[in-house]
């Protein structure tokens, strides 16, 4: 997948100004890099990613704003359904290595929940809606601990870290608002409750998950206690 995919839209590149694009572009090598580095440290390939130039945020009753730098969702094809990393350019753009490393692994244990739970077709009363297998991003947070899934004692310090209650990087948020949503630079409300995984339940009843990564996953269950 080309990582910039999205970027190829002549709308989508004119909401932003020639250095901006010349810098993601390099910056897709850093994240190809922390990729790489995840992948190592879980001995699990990492799903499809890309990265997204409309930032979702969601402004609360008080004013305040959150920032989702990145989301794991699931998506259909013609050959059935498959699941993409979705990470923010500001997070690309304006992240450190490590805040970016430390997203990225926090998304690959949203990715072993949700194949673990779609492999058991495992639902809550409260995540039926007809037809449709729901889930909550903040339900998302029983994922699987990182110490069960990473060798890197440095990354599971640093998820563990920026992570006590959503992610926390005082840094990269002010420059979030400052350079990037004060500046109008393109953004999207999305209130929590349509931060979501929406999943027809017949293309569950129907999606074939590589055996070898549902194997690894029966194995992380055990450890994190979960079976």
């Amino acid at each position: 997948m080309n990582r910039l995919f999205r970027f190829e839209d002549p709308k989508i590149r004119e909401l932003f100004d020639g250095r901006f694009l010349k810098s993601i572009n390099k910056r897709v090598e850093i994240f190809d890099s922390c990729v790489k580095e995840i992948e190592d440290a879980a001995n699990l390939k990492y799903p499809e990613y890309y990265v997204e130039p409309i930032l979702p945020i969601y402004t609360g009753s008080s004013g305040g704003i959150a920032v989702y730098y990145a989301r794991t969702l699931p998506y259909s094809t013609p050959s059935g359904l498959d699941i993409v990393v979705q990470v923010s350019a500001a997070l690309l753009y304006y992240g450190s290595k490590n805040s970016l490393k430390t997203v990225l692994a926090h998304e690959l244990l949203h990715y072993l929940d949700l194949v673990r739970r779609m492999s058991k077709f495992e639902m809550l009363s409260d995540e039926i809606r007809t037809s449709t297998f729901e889930a909550m991003y903040s339900d998302l947070e029983r994922a699987i601990k990182p110490e069960y899934v990473y060798s890197d004692k440095n990354l599971i310090r640093s998820i563990k870290k920026k992570f006590v209650d959503g992610f926390e990087d005082k840094g990269l948020k002010e420059k979030t608002l400052n350079r990037w949503i004060n500046m109008r630079k393109p953004v999207i409300e999305l209130p929590p409750e349509e931060n979501v995984v929406r999943i027809p339940v017949n293309m569950i009843l129907t999606v074939k998950f590589d055996p070898i990564l549902l194997l690894r996953i029966r194995e992380l269950e055990k450890k994190s206690g979960l079976v």
